[in-house]
């Protein structure tokens, strides 16, 4: 019998690291996570007990899980007649459209507010300018926070981003953007005195 450690480490099933990066936007629980990954890996089928012998979920489970994945529009049940016989299999085009479709907003907006900072600075961001928009945002920083503390930093004359990633910590972690001033005292930096980021020559 192999050893179990070994058992552990073999790759059975294999997944689209696209679909790794955006699958937590549909919200969806282990249970459904390990169904769908039956259904791409093994076969598009409804049986239960296969499942239930494969990825280790009762038969109730099975059927629970499958129910909640079609309420939820996740995955359909496809029927086709050939030969005078009838198969059902399951349909993972909703899966994917959903996780395109939420891949494309996430671009539009990324887009939207590159836009309102190239707007705000008369000129195009250089690609660390980029990166560290995309790090705000993957660290899930709102865009009404990035936009307020722009529109703080045009005020004040300091269109660079050291001194807005700099306000948009101070807001994180105070929890707003109120008594700003208070903040501007936590700085040790000539933010007046820096010019644009990185910019390129």
């Amino acid at each position: 019998m192999k050893d179990l450690k070994e058992l552990y480490k073999e790759k059975n099933y294999t997944i689209n690291s696209h679909i790794i990066k955006n699958i937590k936007s549909l919200n969806i629980s282990l249970e459904e996570f390990l169904l769908l990954l039956y259904f791409i890996n093994e076969e598009a089928l409804l049986n239960p007990e296969k499942i239930e012998a494969r990825i280790g979920l009762k038969v109730e489970e099975v059927l629970d899980t499958y129910m909640s994945l079609t309420k939820k529009g996740i995955i359909s049940t496809k029927v086709e007649k050939e030969n005078g016989k009838v198969t059902e299999s399951i349909c993972l085009d909703s899966f994917y459209d959903k996780l395109i479709l939420k891949q494309e907003d996430d671009k539009d907006n990324s887009v939207d507010i590159y836009s309102v900072f190239e707007n705000e600075f008369g000129r195009s961001l250089s690609p660390i300018e980029y990166e560290t928009i995309n790090r705000w945002l993957d660290n899930k920083v709102s865009e009404e926070t990035i936009k307020s503390a722009l529109k703080e930093a045009v005020i004040n004359g300091v269109c660079n981003l050291r001194y807005i990633d700099k306000l948009i910590y101070e807001w994180t972690k105070k929890g707003s953007k109120e008594n700003i001033e208070e903040y501007k005292e936590l700085f040790d930096y000539d933010w007046l005195g820096d010019g644009d980021i990185d910019e390129e020559e």
